[in-house]
């Protein structure tokens, strides 16, 4: 995306003192880092959660070539993404980690755009550093947790599985691809799909629960039968419970099935 009149109008904004004092105001309370570099990527302005964020004072920092802030790794990446916005393109988001003050590395999330003067010439670029560590850090544990749930998924034979009643969507786990012999990218998670591996003779059953389910609010039970793509015959055991909107209505079901085929067996 090219470089737009959003700028224009900035440095314009930026020459009036009134409207100076307020931009300066909104940078300093940020809990983001936000600095400046000039058209040779050196550091021009730094607030205070730059402070925080980097481990830099200001007066150390400011004048300073912008790769100090990055490990050796990662720098030529990083000189890519500037080189991208000192062309006149905006960067949003860009994910990448910083080497602190004391040396520790630590993931931000960089958004930075170009500033023209009224020649249209680079007069400087504005950057924005948001610390994401404990975004990082949640999703690692997310997944930890995940890995942890397909495991005794896998030991139980018990898959999880969703019906969002509004849009019709379903969604299965790992396991309950597993235990209807079906791969995830086969699966196309709708209602109609999930039904279409129920066997026949016990398919209308099972629709009429699940929609008594979304009508009463009260728990669905059922045990039934599915058919493989292979023509294999599993029984299943499957319990759900009304997942409830914000106006008090029934928006879905979230349950779980267990394959019970070696215990009948």
């Amino acid at each position: 995306m090219g470089a737009g009149g959003g700028e224009h109008r900035l440095v314009a904004a930026a020459r009036r003192p009134d409207q100076m004092a307020v931009l300066e105001a909104i940078v300093d309370i940020s809990d983001d880092a936000v600095f400046s570099l000039d058209a040779e990527g050196h550091i021009t302005s730094w607030n205070r959660s730059a402070e925080r964020i980097f481990g830099h004072p200001a007066a150390e920092i400011v004048g300073r070539d912008l790769a100090l802030l990055f490990p050796t790794h990662l720098q030529r990446d990083v000189a890519a993404v500037f080189e991208t916005v000192a062309a006149g393109d905006r960067v949003s988001h860009f994910e990448t980690e910083i080497r602190r003050r004391d040396g520790m590395l630590s993931p931000i999330s960089l958004s930075a755009c170009p500033i023209l003067d009224c020649d249209s010439s680079l007069m400087a670029l504005a950057v924005i550093a948001r610390d994401i560590t404990e975004q990082v850090l949640a999703q690692a544990a997310l997944a930890e947790i995940e890995s942890r749930v397909r495991q005794r998924e896998a030991l139980a034979h018990v898959g999880g599985w969703l019906w969002d009643i509004d849009s019709g969507a379903v969604q299965w786990s790992d396991e309950l691809h597993r235990i209807h012999g079906i791969e995830p990218h086969d699966f196309e998670g709708t209602l109609e799909s999930h039904l279409a591996m129920v066997h026949h003779d016990d398919r209308q059953a099972v629709r009429d629960a699940m929609a008594e389910c979304a009508a009463s609010g009260r728990r669905f039970e059922q045990e039934y039968r599915v058919t493989r793509p292979s023509g294999e015959i599993r029984w299943l055991y499957a319990s759900a419970t009304a997942t409830v909107g914000s106006a008090g209505t029934v928006v879905g079901l979230r349950g779980v099935a267990q394959d019970l085929t070696d215990r009948r067996t």
